[in-house]
């Protein structure tokens, strides 16, 4: 290497340490030395549980690093709704918290108009599918008294979810580990017309209901099958509904001018001949 050489290479070199030492590093040094206050959580708190001052804690962190979505202040979280379980050290973040209270089951929050959610209780393995429904089957639910009954409005209803005696979701479609107990299931929640959970409401007192699994992963077959019972619902309870849209609309029974015409010019041609 030139002397030339050395010498330009030598003062980049020193120009290079010079940048790193006083520039680089004070700013590095800076960000994960900086402090910021965010907010962590002091117990438990469980998912749809509104968030109360005895909840959190201010603290001072390393801003270094941080999700720019982390809260910082009370004020913003205070009141607010769990949409996660957050346990004991987890910081808030505006993904885990709502403005708006939230329902375990997602299902209940979409209930279509003129519908309802209704349960019913689940009195033996048997009558409960042998604890092996999953939200979205359709079933058939039938009603035993002195003998086993088929009814008609009951034929296709869609299942919201099942649920342990303590209210608590049961997922049937889950595998357990080693450690993990099977839920038993206590109630099945449906999706009914006011008719349906009228009737669904004297089986919970008389008698005994079991269903049967009629689909399960068809959405299609499964749609077929709900607007097939609702016809049938319709037939039973509203029949002038069907009698409304069978009846001939005014076009239909006015008389055709056209025709009559030419029914008139035939006429009159067959007398002159």
């Amino acid at each position: 290497m030139k002397p030339n050489n050395r010498f330009i290479f030598g003062i980049l070199s020193i120009v290079l340490a010079a940048a790193i030492a006083f520039v680089a590093l004070p700013t590095i040094s800076k960000q994960t030395n900086g402090k910021t206050e965010i907010v962590r959580v002091v117990q438990p708190v469980l998912k749809g549980a509104v968030i109360t001052d005895k909840d959190i804690q201010t603290v001072e962190v390393g801003g270094y690093n941080l999700p720019q979505n982390i809260a910082r202040n009370p004020e913003d979280v205070v009141g607010k709704y769990a949409t996660a379980d957050l346990m004991t050290g987890d910081y808030v973040l505006s993904t885990k918290i709502s403005m708006t209270p939230i329902s375990s089951d997602i299902a209940l929050n979409s209930i279509p108009s003129g519908k309802v959610a209704i349960s019913l209780t689940v009195k033996t393995l048997a009558s409960g599918l042998s604890d092996k429904l999953q939200p979205g089957d359709i079933i058939r639910i039938y009603h035993f008294m002195d003998e086993a009954k088929d009814i008609p409005e009951l034929q296709f209803v869609k299942v919201l979810s099942v649920t342990d005696s303590k209210g608590i979701n049961v997922d049937n479609g889950k595998e357990l580990t080693a450690d993990e107990e099977k839920q038993q299931s206590a109630t099945i929640t449906v999706l009914a017309s006011p008719e349906q959970a009228r009737l669904i409401t004297g089986l919970e007192n008389d008698g005994m209901a079991h269903v049967a699994l009629i689909s399960r992963g068809h959405e299609n077959l499964a749609n077929e099958l709900l607007e097939a019972q609702d016809t049938v619902l319709t037939e039973i309870y509203h029949p002038e509904l069907l009698e409304s849209e069978d009846e001939p609309s005014a076009d239909d029974t006015m008389p055709d001018a056209t025709s009559e015409h030419d029914a008139e010019t035939t006429s009159d041609e067959g007398a002159e001949n």
